[in-house]
C-alpha cells in the first residue's frame, strides 16, 4: 500500500484557496492529493473516513459524520506495510464543509517523530520534523537534459522548490531561465529561477520562482514519473 501511495499521488500543490487559511499560506507548503481509507477517533470512538490530501502541516478528511471546528481528532495509519513509526497523529479540525451526503474536513497537526505521517513524509523526501528546514519539498534523483539560456546543463535532483544542476562550465549566480526535458512523453518544463550558489566546480543550486499552476502541474507530472521509476 505504501508503494501504491508513493507511485500514485495525483499532484503537488501549494494550497487550495481560502479554505487553507489555517496554514497561513506558508511559502513552499506542499500538499499531496490522494484517496486512502482510514480510521480516526473522536471522543474515543473509531470512525471510518478517507484521507484526500496530505501535507507537512495537515490533511483533508472526508467523512460521513460531521466534525466541528476546534474538535480534536486522532487519525490512525492507513497503511499496513509502513516501515517506520506508525502512531496516530493528533489533529485539530480547522475547517469543515458539506458536499452532498459527505463532510470534507481540514485537519492541522504538528508532525511528531513517532507518527505515521512522519514516516510517509520522510519516504517522500521531507525533513523529519514537520518542515522547518529550507528543504521543504519532494526531491527526485534523476539525470535530465536541460538548458540555462544557451548553456547545456544536466539536472541531477529535481523538486518542487528547485533543482541541482551540473554544468561543464560555471553558471553565473542570479536570475535565469531553465528548460528541463523533455522526459518520456512530457513536454519540456520551462521555469524562471535563481542560480543560488556554487556547490563545487560543476554543481549548482537552482531555486524556482513563482511557479504558475500550469508549471506546477507539469512539475508534479515530472516528479510522479521520476519517483515511480525509482521504486
Amino acid at each position: 500500500m505504501v508503494k501504491e501511495f508513493l507511485n500514485g499521488f495525483l499532484s503537488l500543490v501549494h494550497g487550495r484557496g481560502d479554505q487553507w487559511a489555517f496554514q497561513e499560506r506558508r511559502k513552499g507548503l506542499i500538499r499531496l492529493r490522494c484517496s486512502y481509507k482510514c480510521l480516526f477517533s473522536s471522543d474515543g470512538e473509531r470512525i471510518p473516513g478517507t484521507i484526500t490530501d496530505l501535507g507537512e502541516g495537515g490533511l483533508a478528511l472526508t467523512t460521513s459524520q460531521a466534525l466541528s471546528v476546534g474538535q480534536k481528532v486522532k487519525v490512525f495509519c492507513p497503511f499496513i506495510d509502513l516501515d517506520g513509526p506508525c502512531g496516530a497523529v493528533e489533529s485539530l479540525v480547522c475547517w469543515t464543509r458539506t458536499l452532498g451526503g459527505l463532510h470534507n474536513t481540514g485537519l492541522s497537526y504538528t508532525v511528531s517523530p513517532d507518527s505515521w505521517v512522519s514516516s510517509i513524509l520522510q519516504l517522500l523526501g521531507f525533513p523529519g520534523q514537520g518542515g522547518q528546514s529550507k528543504r521543504r519539498w519532494v526531491r527526485a534523483e534523476c539525470a535530465l537534459p536541460a538548458r540555462i539560456g544557451e548553456q547545456t546543463v544536466q539536472v541531477h535532483n529535481l523538486g518542487v522548490g528547485g533543482a541541482l544542476i551540473e554544468s561543464t562550465q560555471p553558471v553565473l549566480d542570479g536570475r535565469a531561465h531553465i528548460v528541463i526535458g523533455p522526459y518520456l512523453k512530457l513536454e519540456p518544463l520551462k521555469v524562471d529561477g535563481i542560480v543560488t550558489h556554487l556547490r563545487n566546480e560543476a554543481l549548482h543550486g537552482f531555486e524556482f520562482c513563482d511557479l504558475s499552476q500550469a508549471q506546477l502541474k507539469l512539475l508534479g507530472l515530472y516528479l510522479k514519473a521520476l519517483l515511480r521509476r525509482s521504486l
